[in-house]
Parts: C-alpha cells; sequence; structure tokens
C-alpha cells in the first residue's frame, strides 16, 4: 500500500469509527444529552482530533442520521416496486414504514429528530454551504419524498385515489398521518393492548386499509 493510499486508509478508519461510537451513543442518549467529548473519548481519540473530521456535533448527528435515511429509503423503494396485489403502491410503502420503525427504532427516532431540526421542506432554504452531510441527507429525504408522489400518481391513475388535492398536498397529509399513529405506538408501546384493547401491529394495520379506503372517496 502506498503512503497516500495508507493515509487515506486510516482516514476513514477513524471516521468510520466516530459515525459508529456517535451512533451508539446517540442510539442510547439522544442529540441533545450527547456530547462531542463523549464521542471523542469513547472512540479513543481527543476532541481536536475529532473536529478535524466533523465541524460540530450537528454534522456529526448528520452522518449518522445518513446510515438510517438510506436503510429507510431502500425499504421504501423495494415496498415500491413490489406492491401487493390489490393495494395502492402506497399501502406496501406504509407496511414498509412499519416494518422500519419495528425493526430500527432508534434510528427512526433519529429520523424524527432530524425531521424537526434539520430537514429543509422549501428549495428557497437550500444554500451551497449547508455542508455535505446535511446535503446527502436531504438529497435521500426528497427521494423519499418524491417516491410517496410516484406512489400517489401512480394510485390516481389506476383509479384508486380521488383526490382533489395535488400529488405533493396528499403527501403531507399522508405523511403526517403515518408519523403521528407510529408515534402514538411508539410512546404507548408497552401496554398498547391493555390499554386500548387491540395489538398495535393490528391497529397500523387497520390504520392503513381505513386509509386505503378513504382514498377512493374525492377528498
Amino acid at each position: 500500500m502506498k503512503k497516500a493510499e495508507r493515509i487515506q486508509w486510516e482516514r476513514e478508519q477513524k471516521l468510520n469509527r466516530f459515525i459508529q461510537i456517535a451512533q451508539e451513543i446517540f442510539f442510547q442518549k439522544g442529540y441533545d444529552t450527547t456530547t462531542i467529548d463523549e464521542v471523542a473519548h469513547q472512540a479513543g481519540y481527543n476532541k481536536r482530533t475529532l473536529y478535524h473530521y466533523f465541524k460540530d456535533k450537528e454534522e456529526l448527528f448528520l452522518a449518522v442520521v445518513l446510515n438510517g435515511l438510506k436503510l429507510f429509503n431502500q425499504k421504501l423503494q423495494d415496498a415500491y416496486n413490489n406492491p401487493v396485489d390489490g393495494h395502492t403502491k402506497l399501502y406496501a410503502m406504509g407496511k414498509a414504514f412499519f416494518s422500519f420503525f419495528l425493526e430500527y427504532p432508534h434510528y427512526f427516532n433519529l429520523i424524527m429528530t432530524y425531521e424537526t431540526r434539520n430537514c429543509i421542506y422549501h428549495p428557497s432554504q437550500i444554500s451551497n454551504q449547508i455542508g455535505f452531510y446535511k446535503n446527502e441527507c436531504q438529497k435521500i429525504a426528497d427521494r423519499n419524498t418524491e417516491l410517496i408522489i410516484k406512489a400517489i400518481e401512480n394510485g390516481i391513475q389506476e383509479g384508486k385515489i380521488h383526490t382533489t388535492l395535488t400529488p405533493k398536498q396528499l403527501m403531507v397529509i399522508l405523511w403526517g398521518q403515518v408519523f403521528g399513529i407510529t408515534q402514538i405506538i411508539m410512546i404507548r408501546q408497552a401496554y398498547f393492548k391493555e390499554a386500548f384493547g387491540i395489538d398495535y401491529t393490528e391497529l397500523f394495520e387497520r390504520f392503513l386499509l381505513h386509509t386505503e379506503k378513504s382514498l377512493k372517496n374525492e377528498i
């Protein structure tokens, strides 16, 4: 291995270690209570070394979120490409959303934090100076949005969705609904059946079926 190649390899190893350690801490403590000092210490380096790779805690957080967004996007893409017979593509994507929440709850929490803190919802807000990780996260978030809009357009073309809203407007409503019901399940998951008389997985399935049925009526 040439010297330049070795230097690059060592840099990538440090970078990946910082991201992995940060991920473990963010998973455990969330964004607000995690500190740069803690990440650097657990990675076995000082804070000055970490700042050679990430300018601040937010950038480190976005590097972790990026991994989760990529995984989430892949699940949505797979669902879009493999719809359930007799249902809209949205139905399959809703099931993929819930599957992601159940399988990767820590990523789900971080993505919710990203949605409230970092995600850009209008092109005029985008600056050339937003940074590499924020830009990459934004690309994946936009890709997820575009995929849902495509699924809505597909449902309209097939006559399974009737709406007076634009696909983008309907996407916002559906995104809010699916996030909302999932957050409620997350908060009350431990005693959900005792409290509501139904398993949360069955409730989410009923929610998807109810939503799909309602989309057949013009709103």
